[in-house]
């Protein structure tokens, strides 16, 4: 089964317990308009807990074969609890996540991490802790937009292999590599559809 197929089960199977346990008014579908633009679907769907609380499931997926000289193949999951500024969860909002991934990339040179030189990827399974700032915003009694940001601490454990021979090149001693980082790594523009219930 390739990665991408794996990918949809896994989302079709959240998506249809998350419908399944939470249908319900109000409930939302959302799609984030700035990873698109770089042909990285990011999709999340938030059901309501309460007036100003709710729950929201996003998945996001990359399944490109050679970016920088390497794959950048990753899926992210986070489960996601949040608490809202106003009545009808819009406003300002933080939320508190976990997340799992998986990855096959060239891990990044980013301030405060470990990254390595073009040539070499790394791949393994990622999981993330952390939280999540942003702004919802009601554009009509079916749409809204959501701007939000996410970070917190990640925990990996990967492979290295060099692209030229696609071999691995770290010590065969060492079963995996680990690394755990304070990272940003989830945000964007999310478009809004609420699907389900009375308007706003």
């Amino acid at each position: 089964m390739s990665r991408f197929c794996f990918f949809l089960r896994l989302y079709s199977a959240f998506i249809f317990l998350f419908f399944s346990f939470g249908l319900m008014g109000q409930t939302e579908v959302k799609f984030n308009a700035a990873t698109a633009l770089a042909l990285i679907p990011n999709f999340g769907v938030e059901l309501p807990l309460g007036a100003y609380s709710s729950a929201q499931l996003d998945v996001l997926g990359s399944f490109w074969d050679s970016v920088d000289t390497s794959a950048y193949h990753l899926t992210q999951i986070f489960p996601e609890y949040r608490l809202y500024s106003q009545s009808g969860r819009h406003g300002w909002f933080a939320g508190a996540h976990v997340g799992f991934g998986m990855f096959t990339m060239r891990k990044p040179n980013f301030p405060g991490t470990y990254g390595y030189p073009k040539g070499y990827y790394q791949s393994g399974r990622i999981s993330f802790t952390g939280i999540s700032l942003g702004y919802k915003k009601t554009l009509s009694s079916r749409w809204a937009w959501e701007v939000f940001i996410g970070g917190g601490r990640s925990h990996a454990v990967y492979r290295n292999y060099r692209k030229s021979d696609w071999t691995r090149w770290d010590s065969a001693k060492r079963q995996f590599n680990k690394s755990s980082e304070w990272v940003l790594y989830r945000g964007g523009v999310m478009v809004v559809y609420k699907i389900r219930g009375q308007v706003y």
